[in-house]
């Protein structure tokens, strides 16, 4: 695997997870669009990257923006985390 792949790999998945993390957190209030039953279980299994903006949206109930823009700081730090725990290791030169 060449290094540019590993880096999209790394970003994909980081992409999908904290995307999700991400819906679940704008989601949490009854009143939010995508409300629901299953708000709980996304919370739960994307608690790692969701738990600086759930306390956020916790605390200011109107505010997106300020989630959005923590999401984007969570997903950039965890796709180089992905890429350097377990695609370096994979890496051809």
């Amino acid at each position: 695997m060449s290094k540019k792949d590993a880096y999209i790999n790394a970003y994909l998945i980081s992409f999908l997870y904290v995307g999700l993390g991400t819906l679940t957190v704008l989601s949490v209030y009854p009143a939010d669009k995508f409300s629901g039953e299953w708000v709980w279980v996304g919370l739960l299994l994307t608690f790692p990257v969701n738990f600086i903006s759930f306390g956020y949206r916790y605390m200011e109930a109107g505010s997106y923006l300020p989630v959005a823009l923590i999401q984007f700081c969570v997903f950039v730090l965890t796709g180089w985390m992905i890429y350097r725990g377990y695609f370096k290791k994979r890496v051809v030169v």
